[in-house]
This record gives C-alpha cells, sequence and structure tokens, in this order.
C-alpha cells in the first residue's frame, strides 16, 4: 500500500484556534446519488433542469472534474468506505463478501472512535460487512433527528431514484417520476444524444427520462436541505453531493472511462466553518482533477481527526485557510472487475488530459453475453440489441461489440467524447508509455489483487489463514511483480512461453491458458497443454482449461470438465464455473441435468423476498446458468425471476 504517513497541518491549524473552536466540530453530511453523471446546469449539461443543486452549487465548491474509483457501486461504495482502493482489498467484484483485517479502518469506526454518531440510511453495497460501522441504518433521510445531544454526526444518506433499474424502465420509473414539477419533462425530440448510441426514438425516450429522474433527485436533495435547515443543523453541517459513478446506461456504468467515472461533486461549507473551507472562501470552482479516494482522508481533516496511514488518499484540502491541495500531474486511478456474474479486467489512469486505459482480457467485448447485458428486461439493452441485429450499428456503436485493444489512449482535451483511441500513434508513443508505466506502478504499489483470478484470490488467502488484503501483502504469498507480466504479456497476445504452463503458482498457470485463450491458439501443442491442464490440481485452472477447449470446438473433454466441475459447492468457485460455461458452450443439453441441479441448490425457499439465498454469489450463478439454458434453447428468457 502507499503509506500515508503525513501529519496533516489541519489537526494544529483547529487546536490553534483556541478550546471554544476546538471543541465545536462540523457534522458531515453525504448525499450519494446512483448511477449519475455530473448532468447538471452547473457543469453545463444543455438538457438538464437541476435549479436547485445550481443553486447550491452557486455558493459553494463545485468540483468540475471529481472521478470515481470504479465504474459501479460496490468497489466504489467500498473505497468510500475504507479509504482504500477495493482492488488492495479484494473487494473489487460486484457484489461480494470479503473478510478485512482489524488494520484496516473504516472511515465510520474512525469518526465514531473519535466521538462522532454515525449513520447510513439505504443502500450497504460496500463487499465487506459494514455491521457495527454506524450507530444507524434506519431508512430516514433525517438520520440525525436519531442522535444523542450535543454529538456531531456524520451521515451517509443514500437517495436512489436515478438508479439504472428506473433509468431502464418506464414502469419503475413512474413512481418517481411522479414528483416531478410540471412542466420539467423534457422533449426527447430535443435532448442531445450522445454518439455511443444509436439515434432512435427509443433512446431519446430513454435519455430524456434518466434527465427527468435527475430533476427529481435535485428535488429530493433541496427536501433533505431543507429539513437539516428546519432542523437549525445548516450552519453546523458541512454537506457533500455526489454519485458513486457515472450514468447507469451502457458505456456509462460498468464501463471504464470518463462516462462511467465522472460523477459530480459539490461541497458545501457554512460561515461557521469558514476557517475549514477551501482557502477560507465561502465558494469555488476547481478544474483540477480529483478522486474519490481522497474523500474519506478530506472528512477527517475536516473533523480534526488524524488519518490511518494506510489510506490510499490525501486530503482534498486540509482545512486552516488551506487552498485546495495542488500536484503539477496528479493521477486518477479506475478499475474494472466482474459486475454481477460478468468477469473482466481493466485498469486506467487519468493524468488531467489523457487517459489511459488497459485491458487485461481484451478478447471479452464490451456488450458481453449474457442475462445482465442481454435484451432482457433493461430497455435500453433491448433497444441496443434490436439495433445491432437489424444491422443499423453506428461506427460509434458497434465497438459496443466488438473485442477491444489491450490499450486505449484518448485526449481528453481534442476528444472529450473519447471516440478517437491514440494507443497506436507513434506521436503518442511517450505519453502512452509514461502513463502505462505509472498504472503500473499504482498497481504493484497498491497490490492489486485483482491479478488472481477471484477463485484464486480467496482459496489462497484462506489456505494461509489471512484475509485477501493481508495476503496480498507478501511476495512470497502473491509475487505480484512476476503475475503482472504475465498479464501484460497475455494482454499483448504473446504466446505463453513453456514454462508458464507447468509454473508452481497456479496464477501463473492459469495466466498462460488466458494467453492462449486472447490469442485464439488451436495448434496442437496448445490443444495437448490444455487436455494436460484439465488435471491440473486447481480447479480455477480446470475450469479455465475446459472454457479453452470448448471455445476451440473440442466439446466432449470440455463437457466432461464442466460436469464434474459443477458439483463444487465454494461460492465464488461456483460462479466462476458457471460463467465459464456459459461464455464456452453453445449447447448444454449434456449437462443439462447437472446445471439443473446446480441451479436448484442456489435457490430460496417459496415466499422469500428473492428467488436466490443471497443477492451475491448464489443470484450470479444462477444468472450463468440461466444463460447457458437460454442459449441452448431450453429456457426461455421471460421466464427468467429476477
Amino acid at each position: 500500500m502507499i503509506p500515508n504517513s503525513l501529519h496533516y497541518a489541519f489537526v494544529a491549524a483547529v487546536l490553534s484556534l483556541g478550546s471554544a473552536a476546538a471543541a465545536t466540530r462540523p457534522n458531515i453530511l453525504w448525499l450519494v446519488a446512483e448511477d449519475i453523471s455530473p448532468f447538471f446546469g452547473c457543469y453545463g449539461d444543455p438538457d438538464a433542469s437541476t435549479p436547485h443543486l445550481d443553486e447550491f452549487a452557486r455558493r459553494s465548491h463545485l468540483f468540475l472534474r471529481a472521478y470515481a474509483t470504479a465504474p459501479i457501486c460496490a468497489p466504489s461504495r467500498s473505497a468510500l468506505g475504507m479509504g482504500l482502493y477495493a482492488t488492495s482489498v479484494g473487494t473489487q467484484h460486484l457484489r461480494s463478501e470479503v473478510l478485512v483485517p482489524a488494520t484496516i479502518r473504516p472511515l465510520a469506526r474512525v469518526l465514531r472512535e473519535h466521538g462522532y454518531w454515525t449513520a447510513l440510511r439505504g443502500k450497504t453495497d460496500y463487499n465487506f460487512d459494514a455491521r457495527g460501522l454506524f450507530d444507524s441504518t434506519r431508512d430516514s433521510v433525517t438520520p440525525w433527528e436519531q442522535r444523542p445531544a450535543g454529538k456531531p454526526f456524520f451521515a451517509f444518506v443514500n437517495l436512489g431514484a436515478t438508479h439504472e433499474g428506473p433509468g431502464n424502465s418506464a414502469t419503475r420509473a413512474a413512481t418517481a417520476l411522479a414528483r416531478l414539477p410540471a412542466g420539467r419533462a423534457r422533449d426527447p425530440g430535443k435532448v442531445r444524444l450522445p454518439p455511443y448510441f444509436p439515434d432512435t426514438p427509443e433512446l431519446r425516450r430513454i435519455w430524456a427520462r434518466y434527465h427527468d429522474l435527475i430533476s427529481v433527485w435535485d428535488g429530493e436533495v433541496k427536501g433533505v436541505l431543507d429539513r437539516l435547515a428546519a432542523a437549525g443543523l445548516a450552519e453546523d453541517t458541512i454537506v457533500f453531493v455526489m454519485s458513486d459513478h457515472g450514468l447507469g446506461l451502457p458505456r456509462y456504468k460498468r464501463w471504464l472511462y470518463q462516462t462511467g467515472l465522472q460523477v459530480p461533486l459539490i461541497v458545501h461549507v457554512p460561515d461557521k466553518f469558514r476557517h475549514l473551507a477551501p482557502g477560507g472562501k465561502a465558494a469555488g470552482r476547481y478544474d483540477r482533477p480529483v478522486s474519490l479516494i481522497d474523500l474519506p482522508p478530506t472528512v477527517l481533516a475536516l473533523a480534526g481527526i488524524p488519518i490511518p496511514e494506510n489510506y490510499a488518499g490525501k486530503p482534498l484540502w486540509t482545512g486552516g485557510g488551506a487552498a485546495l491541495r495542488q500536484e503539477s500531474a496528479p493521477l486518477i486511478f479506475g478499475a474494472r472487475d466482474r459486475a454481477d456474474d460478468m468477469y473482466d479486467l481493466s485498469r486506467s489512469v487519468f493524468d488531467g488530459r489523457h487517459l489511459y486505459v488497459r485491458h487485461f482480457q481484451p478478447h471479452l467485448p464490451p456488450m458481453q453475453e449474457g442475462l445482465i447485458l442481454g435484451p432482457e428486461p433493461k430497455e435500453s439493452l433491448r433497444e441496443l440489441h434490436r439495433v445491432h441485429r437489424a444491422g443499423a450499428d453506428t461506427p460509434v456503436s458497434a465497438r459496443l461489440w466488438a473485442p477491444r485493444p489491450f490499450e486505449e489512449l484518448y485526449d481528453l482535451q481534442e476528444d472529450p467524447r473519447e471516440l478517437r483511441n491514440l494507443a497506436a500513434e507513434p506521436a503518442q508513443s511517450a505519453v502512452k508509455a509514461r502513463l502505462a508505466a505509472e498504472l503500473r506502478r499504482w498497481m504493484t504499489e497498491t497490490r492489486d489483487t485483482g491479478l488472481l483470478p477471484e477463485p484464486e484470490l480467496h482459496r489462497r488467502a484462506w489456505a494461509a489463514g489471512l484475509t485477501p488484503f493481508e495476503m496480498a501483502q507478501t511476495d512470497r504469498l502473491f509475487p505480484l511483480t512476476e503475475i503482472l507480466a504475465a498479464a501484460e504479456a497475455a494482454s499483448r497476445g504473446e504466446r505463453p512461453e513453456g514454462a508458464a504452463w507447468a509454473h508452481a503458482d497456479p496464477a501463473l498457470r492459469w495466466w498462460a491458458l488466458q494467453a492462449a485463450i486472447i490469442r485464439g491458439d488451436r495448434d496442437a501443442e496448445t490443444r495437448e497443454r490444455f487436455l494436460l491442464a484439465l488435471k491440473d490440481p486447481n480447479p480455477t485452472v480446470r475450469a479455465t482449461a475446459a472454457e479453452g477447449l470448448a471455445r476451440s470446438g473440442e466439446t466432449a473433454p470440455a463437457l466432461a470438465a464442466f460436469r464434474e466441475l459443477l458439483r463444487e459447492t465454494e461460492p465464488n468457485l461456483g460462479l466462476f464455473v458457471a460463467r465459464s460455461v456459459a461464455v464456452a458452450l453453445a449447447d448444454v443439453r449434456p449437462i443439462e441435468g447437472e446445471i439443473r441441479a446446480r441451479r436448484a441448490a442456489l435457490l430460496a425457499p417459496p415466499g422469500s423476498p428473492r428467488p436466490w439465498k443471497d443477492f451475491t454469489y448464489a443470484a450470479f450463478t444462477c444468472w450463468a446458468l440461466e444463460w447457458a439454458l437460454i442459449k441452448s434453447g431450453l429456457n426461455r428468457p421471460e421466464d427468467f425471476a429476477r
């Protein structure tokens, strides 16, 4: 991990203000949206209707270029909750259940230890057990009403009108849109559709509806702030308004571009605590890129609390009249891993002008096959599939369906829509090499656990009696440099060396298989390597060997291996196997019985709120298995209950 050994001057600044001021600490309120990009008027969005947020921004500190650490909720919220990148802790996969060691001190716990009363309203997607971190988890947008008298509070309040669910469903959006003030609905014919989508009436309706939902959220924020003022707490509370990641539509949520990572961030510091504001000012606009990884240490700095040394970020400012922190070359890092049942491994770095994205599994298209990105039930996906099947894609929308280059480089100053990949241009080689080196350094220093396939990450930690975070700190258990080199070589399409196939570390053996799959090798030597790997003692390696054989048409040995592997009951391994079956086989009828038996074992008893035992591995394993059955004509998409 990157140590944060600085002793921030803010603590001393607070103490110097005198005993009365030191005894008065601000309340901290986070108002967090789900799944929105900065589509507010104050950010210059031409289709926005957000009068309350615009007014709030006018008298606050507006961060024009703020970025989440991941383009999907749980890993992004994990970083917000713990102050560490999810990839360091093993919490990068959505959704998962990861043990964390006592040496990791989540933000809410640190605040509680220093006298704050803490509350969480709404979503609990942290990918780790958040029980005990908050004094209250009641469903209330005014949680401060429950706190003991005289205690400062920290409240993480989620306001969910803008989630991708209602954003992609007219039926689900109806309840929220009933609160939209008269005359505020967008005309679909007049909105500015982004170039990632074909210009169809349906996509225009969806785009207009999502902006309407943001207008509803604008009113929700006003309602909370009005109630804060009515309680006499507005002057005592520093308010952060933000989102967890980008818009809940394709090429936004789940995509590791500016569209998926850029979020609104507005911070209001009341006059009472003006001495804690950036530069001691009431308001400001900042074009410097900032990362949400810096928010946990920022909150602690504002509260006058020492920051744990292993926090990955630094305060955006340190109070006491200090200006916004400046660096000559700020670097913003992002990560994309498994989302639901769909695996991926991509990383990004942004230097304020150039965005560099590295895909370690470039053979996977952006629009992977499966239920969650299939034609049912999300309306945007249904329409994109319809256009694609009709052969009516635009050159830009066609990229959603094609394998990716292993590197992408965009000049956001010249190309803010990220339409022209410069990675292959000789004139950009120095920029690309610099950012690739920075990304490699970050992955190494933060001990990026995503380089291990998810089942292997947990198997390795469990075997050592450690949490994933602890396991990843030692090269003996996690030879990161060697694994990263193998992953980079595989993504470049290099043929694996002979020694890699029989390496003592199963992660290196797995990357050799990945390299052959990425390359699409079909030669006799590779076939023999895959057949031999079916006997590997590591089940993740066996599952990947079966996938590789099935992809190359060797279905008989693959089916035999999958028949055995489908009996695995360890949750993250079971999901890995199910997804391998779903993507590798066009016809699963020979193992239909095993698939249905595995799926039945994951269902909840009749009358349960959801059809699966849990909404993590059980649900996603069922999704993958259901997709395998649908592909083979054994089930219908409309019969699948989510």
